[in-house]
């Protein structure tokens, strides 16, 4: 004879404090590291304007206001060598270098 989904439950019990301390365990420890992990893109993500350096070759990198993520040019440095540009000043974020090429 089978059991039925009722009598499974008159035999092992029904959801108790055991069961709700385990769930508030568990779902803590989840939220928390689910969290951490949607909230580390905003940071690696973020990436300052840059401009060209005044003193390096004006026939490598050639823009006169900095350019940011909107921008046309913004994939453009990463042509140029790495002394030809900079990072805009008071940017105070974590930032990754990314070039596709």
């Amino acid at each position: 004879m089978a059991l039925t989904t009722d009598e499974i439950f008159e035999k092992i019990g029904s959801f108790g404090r055991y069961q709700f301390i385990l769930l508030g365990i568990v779902g803590y420890v989840e939220f928390a590291t689910l969290a951490l992990q949607v909230m580390i893109v905003t940071f690696i993500t973020a990436e300052p304007d840059w401009m060209c350096v005044k003193a390096y070759n004006n026939s490598i990198c050639n823009f006169t206001e900095p350019i940011g993520l909107t921008s046309d040019n913004y994939g453009a440095r990463c042509d140029m060598p790495r002394e030809a540009w900079k990072y805009v000043d008071g940017f105070t974020s974590v930032v990754t270098e990314v070039c596709k090429g």
